[in-house]
C-alpha cells in the first residue's frame, strides 16, 4: 500500500522488524508480536489460536430467541477518555533512533480538547505503519466504543469465538420484532414463529442459521402469514427452532466484534 509518504512509493501493510534480545514471559511476546498485524491470541480447546481485526462476514444471528431473559446489556465508554491525539513511538532507520508520529482528531479535538494517548508500535521501523496504527487506534476509541453483554445457550457459545462478527437484533432497540424462531423451512419458503410486525417492503432481506452454523441472507420476494419467501434458494434449509432475522433499509441489525467468550453455571 502506500506509504503515507506522499512519495508514491509503496510498503507493506504489516511489518515486523524486531530483534529481541532478553528473555520475557512468552504470552508478553506473543501478545506484542500479535499487534504488529493487530491480532488477538486466546486459549481454544488447550492451544493457542490468534484473530485478526480485519474484515469479515457475519458468523452468528442473536436476538431475544436466543439469549437469557435479560436481553442485552449495553455500555459506554465515557468522552472524557476517548483520544483525540494519538502519538506513536517507533524506530526511525534514517535517523537510527525512536521517532514519534502524531495523529489528530481535528474534529473531537476542536469539541472535547486534546486528550493524548501514547503507543508503542511494537517492531515498527517505518512512519506510514506507525501512522497506520495511530489512526486504527483513534477509530476504535472514538467509534467502535460500545460494548454490548448477554449470555446465551451453548449451541451459540461453542460457534462463537473472539474476533468473529456477529448481528444483533434488539427490538428494545429497534422498536420492532424483527427475529425469532423457525417453525418450519424450505429452501426457499421459511415459517416464522410470529411474523406481525413484518410488513415486506423492496429490499428487505432475511438471515437465518443453517444447519452447518454459518450465516446466510438472501433478498425477500413475499411475505404471507407466518411465511416468509426468498427470491433465490438458500445453501440448504435451515433446521427446525433455529435463528431468523429480517432486515428492511429502515431496521438493520447491528453487528459486533466478540472480544470474549465465557462458561457460565
Amino acid at each position: 500500500i502506500d506509504d503515507g509518504t506522499g512519495t508514491g512509493n509503496t510498503e507493506p501493510r504489516f511489518s515486523c522488524n524486531v530483534s529481541i534480545q532478553n528473555q520475557q514471559e512468552a504470552y508478553n511476546v506473543i501478545n506484542q508480536m500479535c499487534s504488529v498485524f493487530r491480532a488477538m491470541p486466546y486459549y481454544q480447546a488447550g492451544s493457542l489460536t490468534i484473530t485478526q481485526d480485519s474484515p469479515k462476514d457475519s458468523s452468528y444471528l442473536f436476538t431475544l430467541a436466543n439469549v437469557t431473559p435479560p436481553g442485552f446489556t449495553y455500555q459506554n465508554t465515557s468522552q472524557k477518555i476517548r483520544p483525540t491525539v494519538v502519538v506513536a513511538k517507533y524506530l526511525d532507520l534514517d535517523l537510527r533512533d525512536i521517532n514519534y508520529e502524531e495523529v489528530i482528531d481535528t474534529a473531537n479535538q476542536a469539541r472535547y480538547g486534546s486528550v493524548v494517548k501514547n503507543i508503542n508500535a511494537f517492531a515498527c521501523t517505518s512512519r506510514g505503519q506507525a501512522n497506520r496504527l495511530a489512526k486504527w487506534l483513534l477509530y476504535m476509541e472514538n467509534v467502535e466504543r460500545e460494548i454490548v453483554t448477554f449470555a446465551t445457550s451453548v449451541d451459540a457459545g461453542v460457534v462463537v469465538r473472539p474476533g468473529q462478527i456477529i448481528e444483533i437484533a434488539d427490538p428494545v432497540r429497534s422498536g420492532e420484532r424483527r427475529g425469532g424462531r423457525i417453525q418450519a423451512a424450505t429452501t426457499t419458503a421459511i415459517t416464522v414463529d410470529d411474523a406481525t410486525d413484518l410488513t415486506y417492503s423492496i429490499g428487505s432481506t432475511l438471515s437465518v442459521i443453517l444447519s452447518d452454523g454459518s450465516v446466510e441472507n438472501k433478498s425477500v420476494s413475499g411475505i404471507s402469514g407466518s411465511v416468509i419467501t426468498v427470491s433465490s434458494a438458500f445453501t440448504s434449509a435451515p433446521n427446525v427452532n433455529s435463528i431468523w432475522v429480517y432486515q428492511t433499509t429502515d431496521i438493520l441489525t447491528s453487528t459486533w466484534r466478540v472480544l470474549t467468550v465465557s462458561e457460565e453455571d
